[in-house]
Protein backbone atom coordinates (compact mmCIF):
# COMPACT_ATOMS: atom_id res chain seq x y z
CA UNK A 1 0.00 0.00 0.00
CA UNK A 2 1.26 3.32 -1.07
CA UNK A 3 1.41 6.26 1.71
CA UNK A 4 -0.90 8.40 0.02
CA UNK A 5 -3.54 5.84 0.52
CA UNK A 6 -3.21 6.46 4.49
CA UNK A 7 -3.21 10.23 3.66
CA UNK A 8 -5.97 9.76 2.05
CA UNK A 9 -8.30 7.86 3.94
CA UNK A 10 -9.02 10.97 6.27
CA UNK A 11 -9.66 14.39 6.21
CA UNK A 12 -6.45 16.55 7.05
CA UNK A 13 -8.04 18.26 9.89
CA UNK A 14 -8.74 14.28 11.41
CA UNK A 15 -4.68 13.66 10.58
CA UNK A 16 -3.30 13.61 13.98
CA UNK A 17 0.35 13.14 14.84
CA UNK A 18 -1.15 9.74 16.41
CA UNK A 19 -2.10 8.45 13.27
CA UNK A 20 0.40 9.95 11.00
CA UNK A 21 2.97 7.99 13.01
CA UNK A 22 0.86 4.88 13.28
CA UNK A 23 0.59 4.63 9.36
CA UNK A 24 4.33 5.45 9.26
CA UNK A 25 4.91 2.55 11.53
CA UNK A 26 2.66 0.40 9.04
CA UNK A 27 4.29 1.48 5.92
CA UNK A 28 7.24 1.02 7.95
CA UNK A 29 6.54 -2.54 8.13
CA UNK A 30 7.12 -2.30 11.96
CA UNK A 31 4.56 -4.89 12.76
CA UNK A 32 7.28 -7.65 11.58
CA UNK A 33 10.57 -5.65 11.83
CA UNK A 34 11.14 -3.18 14.33
CA UNK A 35 12.40 0.71 13.18
CA UNK A 36 13.79 3.99 14.96
CA UNK A 37 11.96 6.99 14.97
CA UNK A 38 14.83 8.49 13.21
CA UNK A 39 13.01 5.85 10.27
CA UNK A 40 9.38 7.28 10.89
CA UNK A 41 10.62 11.50 10.80
CA UNK A 42 12.40 10.87 7.54
CA UNK A 43 9.32 9.27 6.06
CA UNK A 44 7.17 11.48 7.39
CA UNK A 45 9.03 14.21 5.95
CA UNK A 46 9.27 13.02 2.47
CA UNK A 47 5.77 12.05 2.34
CA UNK A 48 3.88 14.49 4.38
CA UNK A 49 6.20 17.82 4.19
CA UNK A 50 3.43 19.83 5.42
CA UNK A 51 3.16 18.86 8.81
CA UNK A 52 5.50 16.41 10.68
CA UNK A 53 4.98 15.73 14.38
CA UNK A 54 6.89 17.54 16.54
CA UNK A 55 9.22 15.34 19.01
CA UNK A 56 8.57 11.83 17.88
CA UNK A 57 10.28 10.01 19.86
CA UNK A 58 8.40 11.59 22.85
CA UNK A 59 5.24 10.28 20.60
CA UNK A 60 5.91 6.97 20.39
CA UNK A 61 6.69 6.90 24.10
CA UNK A 62 3.54 8.10 24.92
CA UNK A 63 1.27 5.23 22.41
CA UNK A 64 2.77 2.49 23.94
CA UNK A 65 -0.34 1.45 24.22
CA UNK A 66 0.02 1.04 20.56
CA UNK A 67 3.66 0.31 19.94
CA UNK A 68 6.09 -1.44 21.75
CA UNK A 69 9.83 -0.40 22.23
CA UNK A 70 11.73 -4.32 21.42
CA UNK A 71 15.34 -2.84 21.91
CA UNK A 72 16.64 -0.28 24.44
CA UNK A 73 19.51 0.33 21.66
CA UNK A 74 20.73 2.79 20.87
CA UNK A 75 18.91 3.78 19.25
CA UNK A 76 15.84 2.11 20.74
CA UNK A 77 13.95 0.45 17.96
CA UNK A 78 9.54 0.29 17.79
CA UNK A 79 7.01 -2.24 17.33
CA UNK A 80 3.23 -1.75 15.50
CA UNK A 81 1.51 -4.17 17.89
CA UNK A 82 -1.91 -5.57 17.46
CA UNK A 83 -4.15 -3.36 19.64
CA UNK A 84 -1.75 -0.14 17.62
CA UNK A 85 -2.82 -1.57 13.94
CA UNK A 86 -6.79 -2.22 15.55
CA UNK A 87 -6.68 1.49 16.38
CA UNK A 88 -5.07 2.38 12.64
CA UNK A 89 -7.92 0.47 11.35
CA UNK A 90 -10.14 2.27 13.26
CA UNK A 91 -8.71 5.77 12.31
CA UNK A 92 -8.41 5.09 9.05
CA UNK A 93 -10.97 2.89 8.12
CA UNK A 94 -9.30 0.30 5.80
CA UNK A 95 -8.74 -3.32 6.13
CA UNK A 96 -5.23 -3.60 6.73
CA UNK A 97 -3.64 -7.34 7.14
CA UNK A 98 -1.53 -8.53 10.33
CA UNK A 99 1.43 -9.09 9.11
CA UNK A 100 3.06 -10.14 12.41
CA UNK A 101 3.22 -13.53 11.78
CA UNK A 102 3.66 -13.74 8.18
CA UNK A 103 6.65 -15.65 7.60
CA UNK A 104 9.06 -15.37 4.96
CA UNK A 105 10.21 -17.82 2.79
CA UNK A 106 14.12 -18.48 4.28
CA UNK A 107 15.60 -19.74 0.66
CA UNK A 108 15.06 -20.31 -2.40
CA UNK A 109 15.56 -23.77 -4.20
CA UNK A 110 15.35 -27.12 -1.66
CA UNK A 111 16.63 -30.34 -3.69
CA UNK A 112 15.91 -33.46 -2.66
CA UNK A 113 17.32 -36.69 -3.51
CA UNK A 114 16.80 -40.66 -2.79
CA UNK A 115 20.49 -41.27 -2.85
CA UNK A 116 23.60 -39.98 -1.96
CA UNK A 117 25.05 -41.97 -5.30
CA UNK A 118 24.57 -41.48 -7.74
CA UNK A 119 21.67 -38.48 -7.38
CA UNK A 120 23.15 -36.18 -5.00
CA UNK A 121 26.76 -36.75 -6.33
CA UNK A 122 26.16 -35.19 -9.77
CA UNK A 123 24.22 -32.77 -8.22
CA UNK A 124 27.02 -31.85 -6.08
CA UNK A 125 28.73 -31.46 -9.06
CA UNK A 126 25.94 -29.72 -11.38
CA UNK A 127 26.01 -26.85 -8.78
CA UNK A 128 29.77 -25.78 -8.36
CA UNK A 129 31.46 -28.97 -7.43
CA UNK A 130 31.75 -29.98 -3.71
CA UNK A 131 34.13 -26.79 -2.81
CA UNK A 132 30.63 -25.06 -3.59
CA UNK A 133 29.00 -26.31 -0.89
CA UNK A 134 28.87 -26.39 3.14
CA UNK A 135 27.35 -28.03 5.61
CA UNK A 136 24.21 -26.42 7.45
CA UNK A 137 21.94 -27.16 9.72
CA UNK A 138 21.01 -29.19 13.23
CA UNK A 139 22.30 -32.03 14.37
CA UNK A 140 19.15 -33.22 16.24
CA UNK A 141 17.63 -33.32 13.05
CA UNK A 142 18.26 -36.90 10.81
CA UNK A 143 19.20 -35.39 7.47
CA UNK A 144 22.67 -33.72 6.39
CA UNK A 145 22.02 -30.71 4.58
CA UNK A 146 24.58 -28.82 2.47
CA UNK A 147 24.38 -25.33 1.06
CA UNK A 148 25.64 -23.00 -1.67
CA UNK A 149 24.45 -20.27 -4.41
CA UNK A 150 23.37 -20.28 -7.68
CA UNK A 151 24.04 -17.38 -9.78
CA UNK A 152 21.31 -16.23 -12.59
CA UNK A 153 21.80 -15.03 -16.01
CA UNK A 154 19.80 -11.80 -14.57
CA UNK A 155 22.41 -11.35 -11.75
CA UNK A 156 20.32 -12.84 -9.23
CA UNK A 157 21.73 -15.14 -6.31
CA UNK A 158 19.76 -17.76 -4.94
CA UNK A 159 20.03 -19.90 -1.97
CA UNK A 160 20.16 -23.42 -2.30
CA UNK A 161 19.75 -26.26 0.34
CA UNK A 162 20.28 -29.82 -0.73
CA UNK A 163 19.55 -33.31 1.11
CA UNK A 164 18.75 -37.01 0.61
CA UNK A 165 16.41 -39.02 2.69
CA UNK A 166 17.48 -41.75 4.57
CA UNK A 167 15.96 -44.63 2.67
CA UNK A 168 13.94 -45.13 -1.04
CA UNK A 169 10.22 -44.63 -1.20
CA UNK A 170 7.02 -42.42 -0.77
CA UNK A 171 6.93 -42.42 3.08
CA UNK A 172 11.18 -41.26 3.77
CA UNK A 173 10.84 -38.98 1.02
CA UNK A 174 7.76 -37.16 2.71
CA UNK A 175 9.59 -36.72 5.96
CA UNK A 176 12.88 -35.61 4.81
CA UNK A 177 10.85 -33.20 2.40
CA UNK A 178 8.53 -32.45 5.57
CA UNK A 179 11.90 -30.80 7.69
CA UNK A 180 13.47 -29.19 4.83
CA UNK A 181 10.79 -26.80 4.45
CA UNK A 182 10.13 -26.74 8.23
CA UNK A 183 13.52 -25.69 8.65
CA UNK A 184 14.80 -23.73 5.54
CA UNK A 185 11.05 -22.68 3.74
CA UNK A 186 12.69 -22.82 -0.06
CA UNK A 187 10.38 -21.01 -2.15
CA UNK A 188 10.51 -24.01 -4.76
CA UNK A 189 11.07 -27.94 -3.83
CA UNK A 190 12.86 -29.96 -6.33
CA UNK A 191 13.13 -33.61 -6.37
CA UNK A 192 16.61 -34.69 -8.45
CA UNK A 193 17.02 -38.25 -9.96
CA UNK A 194 16.22 -40.85 -12.00
CA UNK A 195 13.77 -43.10 -12.95
CA UNK A 196 12.35 -46.12 -15.32
CA UNK A 197 10.63 -44.91 -18.19
CA UNK A 198 8.13 -45.64 -20.21
CA UNK A 199 8.82 -46.70 -23.88
CA UNK A 200 6.02 -44.93 -25.78
CA UNK A 201 7.24 -41.29 -27.27
CA UNK A 202 10.41 -43.17 -28.33
CA UNK A 203 12.43 -42.10 -25.00
CA UNK A 204 16.00 -42.63 -24.32
CA UNK A 205 18.37 -43.38 -21.43
CA UNK A 206 18.47 -39.70 -20.00
CA UNK A 207 15.06 -38.12 -20.86
CA UNK A 208 14.42 -36.14 -18.04
CA UNK A 209 10.90 -37.12 -17.01
CA UNK A 210 8.48 -34.13 -14.62
CA UNK A 211 5.62 -35.59 -12.91
CA UNK A 212 3.07 -33.91 -13.90
CA UNK A 213 0.88 -34.97 -12.29
CA UNK A 214 2.58 -37.54 -9.68
CA UNK A 215 0.26 -40.66 -9.20
CA UNK A 216 0.56 -42.88 -5.83
CA UNK A 217 -0.44 -45.59 -8.38
CA UNK A 218 -1.05 -48.11 -5.26
CA UNK A 219 -3.55 -46.25 -3.56
CA UNK A 220 -6.88 -47.50 -4.07
CA UNK A 221 -9.51 -51.00 -2.96
CA UNK A 222 -8.35 -54.56 -3.59
CA UNK A 223 -11.83 -56.10 -4.36
CA UNK A 224 -12.54 -59.80 -4.58
CA UNK A 225 -15.37 -59.18 -8.21
CA UNK A 226 -17.11 -62.58 -9.63
CA UNK A 227 -14.49 -64.38 -7.90
CA UNK A 228 -12.02 -62.20 -9.84
CA UNK A 229 -9.47 -60.29 -7.36
CA UNK A 230 -9.57 -56.80 -9.04
CA UNK A 231 -7.90 -53.14 -8.19
CA UNK A 232 -9.49 -50.26 -7.94
CA UNK A 233 -7.29 -47.21 -8.02
CA UNK A 234 -8.63 -43.78 -6.13
CA UNK A 235 -5.68 -41.59 -6.56
CA UNK A 236 -4.90 -37.76 -5.13
CA UNK A 237 -2.71 -37.06 -8.40
CA UNK A 238 -1.02 -33.43 -7.44
CA UNK A 239 0.45 -31.47 -10.69
CA UNK A 240 2.29 -28.41 -10.91
CA UNK A 241 1.81 -24.72 -10.67
CA UNK A 242 0.60 -23.36 -13.81
CA UNK A 243 3.39 -20.62 -14.49
CA UNK A 244 6.03 -23.62 -13.84
CA UNK A 245 4.33 -25.37 -16.25
CA UNK A 246 4.09 -23.44 -18.98
CA UNK A 247 7.74 -22.20 -18.65
CA UNK A 248 8.39 -26.29 -18.82
CA UNK A 249 6.66 -26.62 -22.17
CA UNK A 250 9.35 -24.62 -23.91
CA UNK A 251 11.87 -27.14 -23.38
CA UNK A 252 10.46 -30.23 -24.68
CA UNK A 253 11.36 -31.35 -28.64
CA UNK A 254 14.41 -31.12 -29.34
CA UNK A 255 15.73 -28.42 -27.72
CA UNK A 256 19.64 -27.80 -27.75
CA UNK A 257 20.11 -26.95 -24.06
CA UNK A 258 19.82 -31.03 -23.90
CA UNK A 259 22.71 -31.24 -26.34
CA UNK A 260 24.63 -28.26 -24.64
CA UNK A 261 24.65 -30.94 -21.17
CA UNK A 262 25.21 -34.01 -22.92
CA UNK A 263 28.20 -32.64 -24.53
CA UNK A 264 29.88 -32.69 -20.87
CA UNK A 265 29.44 -36.21 -20.59
CA UNK A 266 32.44 -37.84 -20.99
CA UNK A 267 31.05 -41.91 -21.34
CA UNK A 268 28.58 -43.23 -23.71
CA UNK A 269 25.48 -41.34 -24.80
CA UNK A 270 22.29 -42.75 -26.09
CA UNK A 271 21.76 -42.57 -30.24
CA UNK A 272 19.51 -40.16 -30.26
CA UNK A 273 19.22 -36.57 -28.67
CA UNK A 274 17.22 -36.40 -25.06
CA UNK A 275 14.40 -34.66 -24.34
CA UNK A 276 11.81 -33.35 -21.51
CA UNK A 277 8.57 -35.24 -21.16
CA UNK A 278 5.49 -33.72 -18.88
CA UNK A 279 3.12 -36.11 -17.92
CA UNK A 280 2.00 -38.77 -15.13
CA UNK A 281 4.39 -40.22 -13.34
CA UNK A 282 3.89 -43.55 -11.01
CA UNK A 283 5.15 -43.56 -7.57
CA UNK A 284 5.27 -46.24 -5.05
CA UNK A 285 7.56 -48.01 -2.61
CA UNK A 286 8.50 -50.79 -5.22
CA UNK A 287 11.05 -51.65 -7.27
CA UNK A 288 9.55 -52.79 -10.84
CA UNK A 289 11.54 -55.13 -12.47
CA UNK A 290 8.88 -56.37 -14.91
CA UNK A 291 7.49 -54.55 -18.15
CA UNK A 292 3.90 -55.99 -17.45
CA UNK A 293 3.59 -54.34 -14.03
CA UNK A 294 4.11 -50.90 -16.03
CA UNK A 295 1.54 -52.01 -18.51
CA UNK A 296 -0.85 -52.65 -15.69
CA UNK A 297 -0.58 -49.10 -14.42
CA UNK A 298 -0.68 -47.62 -17.78
CA UNK A 299 -4.29 -49.27 -18.12
CA UNK A 300 -5.20 -46.49 -15.33
CA UNK A 301 -2.78 -43.86 -16.71
CA UNK A 302 -2.43 -44.49 -20.27
CA UNK A 303 -0.09 -41.31 -20.79
CA UNK A 304 2.32 -42.63 -18.38
CA UNK A 305 5.70 -41.27 -18.81
CA UNK A 306 7.12 -43.59 -15.96
CA UNK A 307 7.42 -44.85 -12.13
CA UNK A 308 10.07 -44.75 -9.69
CA UNK A 309 9.64 -44.43 -5.78
CA UNK A 310 9.36 -41.21 -4.20
CA UNK A 311 8.29 -38.03 -6.17
CA UNK A 312 4.44 -38.43 -4.99
CA UNK A 313 6.08 -38.16 -1.46
CA UNK A 314 7.65 -34.89 -2.03
CA UNK A 315 4.83 -33.01 -3.86
CA UNK A 316 2.08 -34.31 -0.95
CA UNK A 317 4.53 -33.21 1.93
CA UNK A 318 4.97 -29.58 0.05
CA UNK A 319 1.05 -29.76 -1.22
CA UNK A 320 -0.06 -29.91 3.11
CA UNK A 321 3.34 -27.82 4.53
CA UNK A 322 2.28 -24.77 6.41
CA UNK A 323 2.30 -21.48 4.03
CA UNK A 324 4.42 -19.90 2.42
CA UNK A 325 3.78 -23.22 0.86
CA UNK A 326 6.94 -23.94 -1.82
CA UNK A 327 6.11 -24.71 -5.08
CA UNK A 328 7.20 -28.45 -6.03
CA UNK A 329 8.70 -30.14 -9.31
CA UNK A 330 10.58 -33.27 -10.29
CA UNK A 331 13.51 -33.86 -12.19
CA UNK A 332 13.96 -37.23 -12.70
CA UNK A 333 16.16 -38.84 -15.88
CA UNK A 334 15.23 -42.71 -17.73
CA UNK A 335 18.07 -44.80 -16.83
CA UNK A 336 16.00 -48.32 -17.39
CA UNK A 337 12.60 -49.27 -18.39
CA UNK A 338 11.63 -50.97 -16.02
CA UNK A 339 12.74 -54.45 -17.10
CA UNK A 340 15.89 -55.97 -16.85
CA UNK A 341 17.35 -53.61 -14.70
CA UNK A 342 21.35 -52.52 -15.22
CA UNK A 343 23.19 -50.04 -13.99
CA UNK A 344 24.86 -48.89 -16.93
CA UNK A 345 22.63 -45.93 -17.50
CA UNK A 346 22.04 -44.65 -13.97
CA UNK A 347 25.45 -42.27 -13.85
CA UNK A 348 24.32 -40.18 -17.18
CA UNK A 349 20.73 -40.54 -16.09
CA UNK A 350 21.79 -38.74 -12.62
CA UNK A 351 24.32 -36.22 -14.31
CA UNK A 352 21.57 -35.15 -17.21
CA UNK A 353 18.42 -34.49 -14.19
CA UNK A 354 21.22 -32.41 -12.11
CA UNK A 355 22.61 -30.32 -15.04
CA UNK A 356 19.00 -29.93 -16.27
CA UNK A 357 18.12 -28.40 -13.04
CA UNK A 358 20.82 -26.08 -13.08
CA UNK A 359 20.66 -24.75 -16.59
CA UNK A 360 16.67 -24.36 -15.81
CA UNK A 361 16.79 -22.41 -12.37
CA UNK A 362 19.48 -20.03 -13.95
CA UNK A 363 18.06 -19.43 -17.02
CA UNK A 364 14.36 -19.58 -16.17
CA UNK A 365 14.07 -18.32 -12.37
CA UNK A 366 12.79 -14.49 -13.44
CA UNK A 367 10.36 -16.46 -15.50
CA UNK A 368 9.30 -18.00 -12.20
CA UNK A 369 9.23 -15.12 -10.06
CA UNK A 370 9.11 -11.95 -11.88
CA UNK A 371 8.63 -9.80 -8.63
CA UNK A 372 11.60 -11.17 -6.64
Amino acid sequence: MEFASFLSAVKPGKRTDQYLILAALYFLNADKTPVTSKDVSKLLGLRHKNRVPQNIPDCLRKYQAYVECVDQGPPLLWCLTSKGLDRLRTLSGLNLEDRSNAKEFGSDIGIICALEYPELAAVLSAFGGLTAWKEIGNARFSHIYRQTELHTNSGKTLNVIATTSTSMGLTAAAIVTTQLVLQFTPRIVVMIGIAAGTHASNKQFGDVLVADPSVDYNSGKVALENGIREFLPDPYPLGLNARLRSVLQKYRGNHELFNEIRSGWKGKVPAAANRLHLGPLGAADQVIDDAARVLEIQRNWRKLIGVEMETYGVYRACHESPDPKPRFVSFKAVCDFAAEKTDSWQDYAAFIAARFAFEFFKTEWDSLWPTT
